[in-house]
């Protein structure tokens, strides 16, 4: 609670350094914002075309709401991670002011990247209306639970930012490492196929594993199926989101001493 309380005093601060991310980001760019959507759409696009073309899958239909419902929440947490573990190496000037809170750093990130996923959510509605116009898709009042999801992911992601950014001070190899992982587990989580489709039990219990999974089924869920998430799935998601947040405060605590010495 003092860690929140803290946050919480410098909420302003924090407000002004992602604003400041945000125009840093696409200072200069023909195309802007657009290129915060540059990359789902091209996963999109991509696996679109190998599943639905080349390697034709009897998955869901239509396919491709299928994928974007689960590629935009797995690219704001392979994002907003694997950029957190340079939020503080990158910012050594504000470290070593001796009032600056540390913690904002990963924060802004994540919050950064948020606000990417809330823009492409317009992108994937249009998609939806274009697609229930044609009577291939029924649009489900589900779809209003969405920000439940978003919050809940966030603080999750927040967790994690936190302990990748101060670990990632001490030890460099650390985003090396994260990198594969999130390669990893892209293919780990159910964003490509439905995990009720997946014939072996020790496998299917090993996706279960993946923190990330019920997230997106979860949005899988209230953005395509009109479904309720699972409650297995929903208890889950609010362990995992206090679970993680705790663990990177208090890493984020043990560490924050050595930060200014070891940048």
């Amino acid at each position: 609670m003092h860690e929140l309380s803290t946050l919480y005093r410098h909420r302003q601060l924090i407000a002004a350094l992602t604003a400041r991310d945000l125009k840093a980001r696409y200072r200069g760019s023909i195309l802007g914002f657009f290129w915060s959507l540059a990359n789902p759409l091209l996963l999109l696009a991509v696996y679109t075309l190998v599943f639905t073309k080349f390697f034709p899958q009897q998955v869901v239909t239509p396919y491709p709401l299928f994928l974007f419902a689960g590629i935009l929440p797995w690219t704001f947490f392979a994002a907003a991670v694997l950029e957190s573990t340079s939020s503080i190496s990158a910012n050594a000037g504000l470290i070593k002011k001796v009032m600056f809170p540390a913690e904002a750093l990963p924060l802004v990130v994540v919050l950064s990247h948020l606000v990417h996923f809330v823009a492409a959510l317009p992108i994937f509605l249009a998609a939806i209306l274009a697609f229930a116009a044609f009577g291939k898709f029924h649009l489900s009042w589900t779809i209003f639970l969405t920000p439940v999801l978003m919050l809940l992911q966030a603080i999750f992601v927040a967790g994690l930012a936190l302990i990748v950014s101060s670990a990632s001070v001490l030890f460099r190899d650390l985003r090396d490492i994260v990198t594969n992982l999130l390669q990893l587990g892209f293919f780990m989580t159910p964003i490509l196929y439905l995990i009720g489709h997946v014939g072996s039990r020790p496998i299917r219990a090993l996706l279960r594993v993946n923190p990330m999974t019920p997230f997106v089924v979860s949005y899988q869920k209230v953005l395509f199926f009109g479904e309720l998430p699972n409650l297995s799935d929903s208890i889950l998601m609010v362990i995992y989101a206090a679970g993680s947040l705790y663990l990177g405060f208090f890493v984020f605590d043990r560490l924050r001493d050595t930060l200014a010495e070891a940048i």
